[in-house]
């Protein structure tokens, strides 16, 4: 991400993946919220894999082309329903692994803006399946908005914030992610606080917030200053659910956080942060890169 440029932020290119299950309706529903707003277009995707190496030997009896193409009409049909909306809507139905699909289809459609939904999926589910959800978060350029399974469906009005938090390291590196997020707070009228965890059970460290700041002052866009909007908060608990808590304490009804490149190990064995945040936030959580 560069310094901002503009002095507002836009979705002009909306991507939904779906595998037509609740959660993927349930981000369907914010991606359309959030286009009456920006009167973005949409591009719905579904991906269907190869057979997994651990399915059942019956599977291997299924007619794969049969599927793909009922996949094809039923994808049609929900561009269709889109369309019949009134939004402006493309729906794909394509073979592949879902995160290479997704990562093309981003390139294609000059996407600026991803709606998954997440199952949240914890042990063994976990182990086999991984998260799409984390795996594509992990590696796209553009924000990705996370809809998690404590996530209430939207409202029928255009999507707009009103507490928006955003939890930072403190890394000068990642300060046009805080500084994205100030932005799209103040374009929507909305409270802006910038939380920083530190671990009661660790070396407390210096927390130079003025120092960080001024690095967020230098991603604004001119003539847009950033108020006091940073506190820093002590916990034992884990990262990912003190940010919750305090999601919850606010009543905020967005969280922004980094992201970082994972290996395949960290998304299918490791319930990190991030992944903790998307099983338990009752608000969406959009997940960017520094």
């Amino acid at each position: 991400m560069t310094t901002l440029t503009s002095t507002s932020v836009a979705f002009e290119h909306i991507l939904i993946p779906t595998d037509f299950s609740d959660a993927s309706e349930r981000a369907l529903g914010y991606a359309k919220s959030i286009a009456r707003r920006y009167q973005s277009d949409l591009f719905l995707i579904h991906v269907n894999q190869p057979i997994n190496a651990v399915s059942p030997p019956e599977a291997t009896w299924i007619d794969m082309q049969a599927i793909q193409v009922q996949l094809e009409e039923q994808m049609e049909q929900a561009g269709m329903a889109l369309r019949s909306d009134g939004f402006r809507a493309t729906a794909l139905s394509v073979p592949g692994t879902v995160r290479e699909e997704i990562l093309s289809a981003i390139k294609a459609n000059k996407i600026d803006l991803v709606v998954m939904g997440t199952h949240g999926r914890r042990g063994f589910d976990r182990f086999l399946l991984g998260s799409d959800t984390e795996g594509v978060s992990q590696r796209v350029n553009c924000p990705v908005l996370v809809i998690g399974p404590a996530v209430p469906a939207p409202g029928k009005d255009a999507w707009r914030p009103r507490r928006v938090i955003c939890a930072t390291a403190l890394d000068p590196a990642s300060a046009a992610i805080p500084a994205y997020a100030y932005l799209l707070a103040q374009q929507h009228g909305a409270d802006f606080l910038l939380i920083h965890l530190e671990d009661l059970n660790k070396p407390v460290m210096k927390t130079d917030w003025p120092a960080f700041e001024k690095a967020i002052a230098q991603h604004l866009p001119s003539g847009i200053k950033a108020e006091r909007i940073t506190r820093t908060l002590f916990s034992d608990s884990l990262p990912g659910h003190q940010i919750v808590e305090v999601a919850k304490e606010r009543q905020a009804d967005l969280i922004v956080m980094g992201a970082h490149i994972g290996s395949g190990a960290a998304t299918h064995f490791i319930r990190g942060t991030a992944a903790q945040v998307f099983a338990e936030a009752h608000c969406p959580v959009l997940v960017m890169h520094s």
